[in-house]
């Protein structure tokens, strides 16, 4: 894959990146290593993580991956939600959670919310930032992480000069190259508009329900952050409806026959091409950062970043055909 230019941080690599949430999550270990393995042979070079993903592992299994290869990588990693301690208990209903998504693929909305209670959220505090990037810094086995996002980021963390401060002082120490929000495209558009230092990266959701930033945060990108789209497809449980949604534009009439021959029917590759593409063509957005496990599905969605079907025009009639189903 072709490398890009992400915003005016000086990284360089291809536009699609890794999403680590699901590693030691949803997926075991020999699973995670075989998609992460998947994913370096095909070229990517940007991988997202976050202290409290894999309940706290899987920054270690990262790590442990890239060693021997960290100068040719990009980690990005969060701050702000804590994973609970894990004990041998814990390790093995884990266990039996994913022998139950593999069982029953529509039990992942109650898993996802009975995971919820083993995590803390908006800790936004010096002390925590200092104990959660040395914790990061340990498990990834390096001195650096190019990215540092503040995850899950309420609004009021931009009032926070304190943090800010701290956050400026660890990008002068060498810790961090670059400092960035994780937030909801609202949040990020405050950011952006307000130009908040040293705040050079954002990350917000994106996917065809819901398309705002889209349209909205590359025209209040003035400063020429980084900007990086993920759960592209909207999560696991919505990957059938994204399917059903294409499927619609494909046997309706509102598209020309050539769009709706080449949607056809919506398989991977047709699915990963438009969702990928319509984020990231013409939008000013640099990243889609989907977990992708499975190494069909990230062949797909890395052919659909580098040889898509569509032209841009063609991009573009399908963004708003999609907004336009979301209004309708």
């Amino acid at each position: 894959m072709q490398q890009i230019e992400l915003g005016s941080t000086g990284l360089r690599a291809p536009a699609l990146g890794f999403g680590c949430a699901a590693l030691l999550g949803r997926t075991g270990k020999r699973e995670s290593l075989q998609a992460l393995s998947t994913a370096w042979d095909e070229g990517i070079r940007f991988f997202d993580t976050a202290r409290s993903y894999g309940y706290g592992e899987s920054e270690a299994l990262l790590g442990s991956f890239l060693k021997g290869r960290r100068q040719q990588a990009n980690i990005a990693t969060k701050f702000g939600i804590l994973p609970a301690r894990q004990t041998a208990l814990k390790r093995v209903a884990k266990a039996g959670a994913r022998a139950l998504l593999a069982a029953v693929p529509r039990a992942h909305a109650l898993l996802q919310k009975r995971a919820a209670g083993q995590f803390t959220a908006g800790q936004f505090t010096l002390p925590v930032l200092r104990q959660s990037l040395e914790e990061s810094l340990r498990k990834l086995g390096t001195d650096y992480v190019d990215l540092l996002f503040l995850h899950a980021a309420p609004a009021s963390v931009l009032e926070q000069e304190d943090l800010l401060d701290a956050l400026a002082r660890v990008v002068e120490a060498g810790k961090v190259r670059f400092v960035g929000l994780s937030a909801e495209p609202e949040v990020v558009a405050v950011a952006l508009d307000r130009q908040i230092r040293p705040l050079s990266a954002m990350q917000f959701p994106c996917n065809v329900f819901d398309l705002s930033a889209t349209e909205n945060l590359a025209l209040l990108n003035r400063s020429g952050a980084l900007l990086a789209a993920n759960h592209p497809f909207g999560g696991v449980a919505r990957v059938r409806q994204c399917q059903t949604r294409l499927q619609a534009l494909a046997a309706g009439n509102a598209l020309s026959l050539e769009i709706r021959e080449k949607l056809g029917v919506v398989d991977d590759a047709v699915l990963a091409d438009v969702v990928l593409n319509v984020i990231l063509r013409d939008t000013g957005i640099h990243l889609a950062i989907p977990a992708m496990m499975r190494a069909s599905h990230i062949r797909a969605n890395v052919r659909a970043v580098s040889n898509s079907r569509f032209q841009s025009s063609e991009i573009a009639t399908l963004r708003q055909a999609l907004v336009s189903q979301l209004v309708s």
